[in-house]
């Protein structure tokens, strides 16, 4: 049961390491690791090199991150496809031997689970957590969806349903996820627990004005899919996350 880990970067030189470190470190060694890089001007590539698990680098300009991640899709070989950004780091070594597992005891498309976000490799305590639950018909329309770094698909759900829309600026994972999970209802199952650790900060959460354009790319989204979206849908998108801080 192979792994694809897609790692996009860009500039990452102050993070990515250990990104890198932390796959490098999984129990579960059938890993493909592709690096997917926007044609870094810094010292990005140069610490990629240092890592001898690397199985493909791509370095060329990009539309953006999305498009990025198609083409790392595009490249994988793997039976399972998953994505840790170049600030993010699995919970433990054992993550992927977790998530493999599963696939091979049941016959599932897809799993996620839990994330945590902190300031730093040194933040002991996160700062919020991103705890998700069992999918339920209908979870979609509130604004529910798995924190995508956790999300891992078998790669025939990609190539059955589609890639990533690139045109979209912020929430092309969350329409993803949206058109596997509620449209086309593949089989998942909700793994409880930490999976990843992100950073603190994100493109989507950099400012009110992207708060907002991502939530209408959201609603879109669902709109898009056919998902009925609930009269509650940006209260409940708000009182989640204020959730997550306890």
């Amino acid at each position: 049961m192979k792994i694809s880990i897609i790692t996009v970067t860009f500039n990452s030189e102050k993070t990515v390491r250990t990104t890198l470190q932390s796959v490098a470190s999984q129990t579960w060694h059938d890993v493909e690791h592709i690096i997917v890089d926007g044609a870094s001007s810094d010292s990005t590539l140069s610490i990629v090199d240092d890592f001898n698990h690397i199985s493909m680098i791509v370095s060329e300009t990009d539309k953006g991150i999305y498009d990025a991640m198609n083409k790392g899709i595009k490249k994988a070989t793997g039976d399972i496809i998953g994505f840790l950004n170049s600030d993010d780091w699995f919970d433990n070594k054992n993550i992927l031997k977790e998530i493999a597992e599963e696939f091979v005891k049941k016959d599932l498309d897809a799993v996620y689970g839990d994330l945590v976000f902190v300031k730093d490799e040194n933040d002991i305590k996160p700062k919020r957590k991103w705890i998700s639950n069992k999918y339920k018909e209908n979870l979609f329309s509130t604004g529910w969806v798995p924190p995508h770094p956790t999300f891992y698909a078998k790669l025939d759900v990609y190539e059955r349903y589609g890639l990533f829309n690139s045109n979209l600026k912020f929430a092309a994972d969350f329409d993803i996820m949206c058109r596997f999970i509620a449209k086309e209802q593949i089989r998942i199952k909700y793994l409880p627990g930490t999976k990843v650790r992100m950073r603190l900060g994100g493109a989507t959460t950099k400012s009110i004005k992207n708060i907002i354009l991502g939530n209408i790319e959201i609603y879109n989204s669902l709109r898009n899919n056919g998902v009925k979206i609930s009269p509650l849908f940006f209260f409940k998108k708000v009182y989640t996350k204020l959730k997550q801080f306890k």
